[in-house]
């Protein structure tokens, strides 16, 4: 997204290290123990939080001095006065002297003390690793029988999707092959490249497998359209192209061949040879037109055409798709971008065509509803107001709220046009008052001129403190874990809290709180909004990490809640979110961006991990917010479509649609997932203010009476998906 030579950053003070008042070493040791868990036997990850603040091994406190110990004796001699000074903490007491003994090399003291934990601590959540870690010792000490046991245990006690089941599922593979057994090592090692197939788990599962191949040829058949699947998933590019190429010689079935095709077609515009990538999927959907991928595959040719701004070309294969395949859910994508095409080159009569034939035949299909609306739209931008109002205005009558909002507002603005001001002003105020949380609501406000020019965000936003209903062992975990300061800690017993039976929902949202977890909290607080309207708002949309974030933001001259409404729509306020597109944390930045500004502010370069601390994530994404406000003049709808898309994707809409207002560019930002981030950070921004700014920042009446859900998914600065 961010290209050498765009302006650079005026200053970057960053705190790229530990926190003030953090012994350093001992963050570095405390973060390993966060992440990695028992996945290694050194530190080798960088920390993803920061040390406890409140109680450090400089101030002498025991667990905190344990994890930051290096010498095994004085790990110990701490760690055994924090179980005694925290009874309720044994069970972390126990399996941190494991590891240390394992670090010291003590394996028979490490096994003796998960053995303890175990028998004394079933319910700890760090039973299943400290199976785990029991597993690999006895492995090691070559008893293989009893290592698969462990294992076996170890893999049913933890989450199947998690890093850690991961590890457990794929030493169990290990222990199976070294016993002889490989047709079942094969097939575990297949499940963990299937559950985490981007993780380097997943690579060391494919070279047990390739090993396994290599003595056993007849056990994996390499060109199955199965593993060429796997591989593509695995972003094993070339691999996946050469085990489809080779399923595809032999005699495949045409379900299977359609399979393979698909899996060649998509590595090869990966590796970049797009224009053998669109002849291989026009030769599918050619070839095997029964083929349920046939109309993927040609609709996927056809937008490739379109994103390389082929327009009359993919125009063509969008009208194919309409033509041959009419049932497949394909053919509305079809018309709709056939649409698009036609409006971006003024052929507003074929667009209100294509769009109208949308909504007529295919009224149920997802895109059906802005289909209807953008009829209305293209007839706005021919200029033709009392079309377009009288259609708004119809479609606001009949659609999903979204988009009847959209046609409301929109009729508005051609009433407007067209001179009749009391009727667009008495669609506005209609539009402020009774969706007061839609982002057409704040375009409503600012043209009827009643937004104040100031928002004050709290200072302050004091953390609740553990809430007396939550009883039993991890409560009380979890109670004196957050009093310590150990927040990913505590959030783990809150965790196990959540999926025990009988415990009241409410009190958990509090807890979430108190243990700095306002991700979870929002996550709960979104399975819990149909039964409690309106009441929840706190919680739907959080002040997470406040104290960071209004130092920051201050600092730069960035509105706090523009930066949480950000921070909501990417990560959900999760620090360990990564992306697809490989941005990281909370404001999902990609480790090239972070690179660039930390250069620019002449820092040292950072790990991709350190993206997951807060500090550090709020630090640059905020930097980045500056100066994509100070590029596009303070406009947020830019710097946010820049922030989402990229500054030359905004460069380029901006050349295209110069004499357009603010509200019109937005509607006709070419990237969908773009204008829907736009308008969705915009309807966070405005329900933070409703909620949390001291002085007012509209002047409709009251707060909203139910703060919208929203929950699109996450994205990533400047690697918007050029879906149009």
């Amino acid at each position: 997204m961010l290209q050498a030579g765009n302006r650079a950053v005026k200053a970057l003070k960053l705190s790229l290290h530990e926190p003030r008042g953090t012994p350093r070493g001992g963050m570095r040791w405390f973060g390993c123990w966060v992440v990695s868990l028992v996945l290694s036997g050194g530190c080798t990850t960088a920390p993803r939080e920061p040390r406890p603040a409140r109680l450090t091994a400089a101030t002498g406190e025991p667990l905190a001095a344990g994890l930051a110990a290096v010498e095994y004796d004085e790990a110990n001699r701490f760690l055994a006065e924090a179980e005694r000074r925290y009874p309720a903490l044994g069970d972390y007491t126990l399996y941190f002297r494991a590891r240390a003994a394992v670090r010291a090399g003590k394996p028979t003291d490490a096994l003796q003390l998960a053995e303890h934990l175990l028998a004394t601590n079933a319910e700890s959540v760090w039973s299943g690793v400290a199976r785990l870690l029991a597993g690999r010792l006895v492995r090691q000490k070559g008893d293989l029988a009893a290592a698969r046991g462990w294992l076996e245990a170890a893999r049913a006690s933890l989450p199947e999707r998690s890093l850690s089941g991961g590890h457990a599922t794929l030493a169990l593979a290990e222990v199976d092959h070294e016993l002889g057994d490989d047709a079942a090592a094969l097939e575990l090692a297949r499940d963990v490249r299937r559950r985490m197939p981007r993780r380097l788990l997943a690579r060391r599962a494919r070279r047990l497998a390739e090993r396994i191949g290599a003595s056993h040829p007849e056990l994996i058949p390499w060109d199955t359209v199965d593993e060429a699947e796997m591989r593509l998933r695995e972003g094993d590019l070339a691999g996946a192209r050469a085990a489809a190429t080779t399923a595809l010689a032999g005699r495949s079935s045409p379900a299977l061949a359609g399979r393979a095709l698909w899996v060649r077609a998509q590595a090869e515009r990966a590796l970049g040879d797009r224009e053998t990538a669109e002849a291989t999927c026009l030769h599918l959907a050619r070839q095997l037109p029964a083929d349920p991928l046939a109309p993927k595959a040609l609709l996927a040719a056809a937008t490739w055409r379109w994103n390389a701004d082929r327009d009359q070309a993919a125009l063509e294969l969008f009208g194919q798709v309409a033509r041959r395949f009419p049932a497949s859910p394909q053919a509305p994508e079809a018309l709709y971008a056939s649409g698009r095409i036609h409006q971006e080159a003024g052929r507003y009569r074929d667009a209100f065509a294509a769009y109208r034939g949308l909504g007529d035949r295919f009224p149920r299909a997802p895109l059906a509803a802005e289909a209807r609306w953008r009829a209305g739209w293209v007839r706005y931008l021919a200029g033709d107001f009392t079309a377009a109002a009288d259609w708004f205005g119809r479609v606001a009558l009949g659609t999903a709220k979204g988009t009847r909002v959209a046609a409301e507002y929109w009729q508005a603005r051609a009433l407007a046009r067209l001179g009749r001001a009391e009727k667009a002003h008495e669609r506005l105020t209609h539009i402020a008052a009774h969706h007061a949380t839609s982002y057409y609501a704040e375009l409503a406000e600012e043209r009827l001129g009643e937004r104040t020019a100031a928002c004050e965000p709290p200072a302050v936003v004091p953390r609740p403190s553990f809430p007396t209903e939550l009883q039993g062992t991890h409560a009380e975990r979890a109670r004196v874990l957050a009093g310590l300061g150990f927040s990913r800690f505590a959030r783990l017993e809150v965790d196990a809290l959540r999926g025990t039976s009988g415990v009241p929902r409410r009190p958990l949202l509090s807890a979430y709180e108190a243990v700095d977890a306002p991700g979870a909290a929002l996550g709960l607080a979104r399975e819990m909004r149909p039964g409690s309207p309106g009441a929840l708002r706190r919680y739907l949309y959080p002040l997470g990490y406040w104290d960071t974030v209004h130092e920051t933001a201050l600092a730069r001259g960035v509105d706090p809640l523009l930066v949480v409404a950000v921070i909501r729509q990417e990560s959900l306020f999760e620090t360990d979110a990564v992306s697809p597109a490989n941005a990281h944390g909370l404001m999902q930045l990609l480790p090239s961006t972070a690179r660039e500004l930390t250069a620019e502010a002449g820092a040292a370069p950072i790990p991709r991990s350190a993206l997951h601390v807060p500090q550090t994530n709020i630090a640059l994404g905020v930097a980045l917010l500056r100066r994509l406000l100070d590029r596009y003049g303070g406009s947020r709808a830019r710097t946010l479509a820049a922030y989402n898309a990229g500054e030359d994707a905004v460069g380029k809409w901006e050349r295209r649609y110069a004499a357009r207002e603010p509200d019109e560019f937005v509607e006709l930002i070419s990237f969908r997932e773009t204008r829907d981030y736009v308008k969705a950070v915009t309807r966070n921004y405005r329900t933070y203010r409703q909620l949390y700014a001291s002085s007012p920042c509209a002047t409709s009446p009251g707060s909203p009476p139910n703060a919208p859900l929203d929950m699109t998914t996450t994205t990533s600065p400047g690697r918007a998906e050029p879906t149009k």
